[in-house]
């Protein structure tokens, strides 16, 4: 049997014999990865699909028998996370979109009606969504899953609340209208245009009854549904108060942005940037997911001089894309 092991770094804990030392160096090492990047144990949790009650035992001290799979596992996820954070993908850059979304919001607010943001995909309106809510804190961010029916969206937007579930459609109405009325809270729905008819109308209801903003968010699809003025979501329509034209890509300027955050670097040659924007396409998605963790892993790795051609050789051999055959302009 193993000698008790000695919990200098977890306090207030009762060591255990089949705590060992190792156990407890894992466990500190997971507290300390929490610590450093400020997330919440129940983020960890879902991570590593492990129970939330049994993560706090393990990383407690108090599990019933041995940590080490579960350790192990946790750690596995953090090494994940850890590379994630490195491959490439910037800290967030305020760009064009961002201002322009910010606008839709604020005003959306204000008024307490309804806003429609509409963009091609990859151009960053889901990350907006997270930073906005960040930045906002009475704002709920409701994403919306295929065919999303009223029963499941007023769950979703009760648990974002930290509000008790109750049973049936006309209870759960009820009780947003009662938490919501004279707040000065903004429902932000995401992929909008998933939604099914009658959850959309209980959410038009619910704007109606407790006078909060509203910015329905998604691709051009979204207009199809509401812009028609004598179409299913008319009364919809007749309520938006400001519907910019579809944002069909970020800005090279926007895009010129993230290259120098994600490179850590203020000046980096043209016909790299040139390169990338063209490879984009003006996708804010293509160039942090796929074209600059390449570059990091491929090129930067090794030392190798940044460079257009480099960039071109990564995406024929790594990334199988074809040469573009044109560069250059700003849009």
């Amino acid at each position: 049997m193993n000698a008790p092991a000695v919990q200098a770094g977890l306090p207030g804990i009762k060591a255990k014999s089949h705590y060992t030392p190792e156990d407890v160096q894992k466990a500190e090492q997971v507290l300390d990865w929490l610590e450093k990047y400020k997330q919440p144990r129940a983020w960890l949790a879902k991570k590593a699909s492990l129970p939330s009650g049994t993560l706090s035992q393990v990383l407690s001290g108090k599990y019933v028998s041995s940590p080490t799979k579960q350790l192990n596992q946790l750690l596995s996820v953090l090494e994940t996370e850890t590379e994630r954070m490195k491959d490439g993908t910037p800290d967030y850059v305020v760009g064009s979109v961002h201002k322009l979304l910010n606008v839709v919001c604020d005003r959306t607010r204000k008024q307490q009606n309804f806003g429609v943001i509409t963009g091609y995909v990859g151009i960053g309106k889901t990350r907006f969504c997270v930073e906005y809510q960040k930045a906002n804190p009475l704002t709920l961010v409701i994403e919306v899953s295929p065919s999303m029916t009223p029963g499941v969206f007023m769950d979703e937007l009760l648990e974002k609340l930290n509000i008790a579930v109750p049973h049936g459609l006309s209870a759960k109405f009820k009780e947003i209208k009662r938490i919501l009325k004279g707040t000065n809270y903004l429902i932000l729905v995401d992929e909008a245009e998933k939604m099914s008819g009658s959850a959309m109308e209980y959410l038009r209801r619910i704007r109606d009854t407790a006078q909060v903003g509203v910015v329905l968010v998604g691709t051009e699809k979204l207009t199809a549904l509401i812009k028609p003025k004598h179409g299913p979501f008319q009364q919809i329509y007749s309520r938006v108060g400001m519907w910019p034209k579809t944002i069909e890509t970020i800005t090279r300027d926007d895009a010129d942005d993230i290259v120098r955050r994600t490179l850590t670097a203020s000046e980096l040659p043209d016909d790299l940037l040139e390169t990338l924007w063209a490879y984009c396409e003006g996708s804010a998605r293509m160039l942090t997911e796929n074209l600059l963790p390449a570059l990091r892993d491929f090129g930067i790795a090794y030392n190798k001089p940044l460079s257009a051609e480099l960039m071109h050789a990564i995406a024929n051999k790594v990334l199988f894309m074809e040469r573009p055959r044109a560069q250059g302009g700003r849009a």
